[in-house]
């Protein structure tokens, strides 16, 4: 795999979202070169699943799922109890910065890490 498509929760298009992933207004998505380290903005998703009936609904969970079709990674600053539905799927990279920006040129130093994170169904967190 050479390159990775990930999905940044955001509610203003500068900051990650302090909301959980999922409660986010929209999604921007990235293409992250894993062989050199080059990312490039490829697309917006507004996000327009329901609002969850009870905290964690699994119905939530499944709608993002389906809203992000062929994203490979979830960059956040908070992920609530759906995650571990979702990491069937999707390999959730916590952010410890707020800065999208920030967060991925400190992603693009850590490629290998994210290879591996993918290969292994793990998590990766940056700080």
């Amino acid at each position: 795999m050479e390159n990775v498509k990930i999905a940044c929760a955001t509610d203003d298009g500068i900051n990650f979202s302090r909301e959980h992933f999922g409660s986010a207004k929209k999604f921007l998505i990235y293409e992250l070169n894993l062989e050199n380290g080059t990312a490039k903005l490829v697309g917006e998703i507004e996000n327009t699943t329901p609002e969850e009936r009870v905290h964690g609904d699994p119905a939530k969970a499944k709608n993002i799922s389906y809203l992000l079709g062929d994203v490979d990674a979830l960059f956040g600053f908070a992920f609530g109890p759906n995650m571990v539905r979702m990491r069937e799927r999707f390999v959730p990279i916590l952010s410890k910065e707020r800065n999208i920006k920030s967060a991925l040129e400190k992603l693009k130093k850590r490629t290998g890490d994210l290879a591996a994170a993918i290969e292994n169904k793990g998590v990766l967190i940056i700080e």
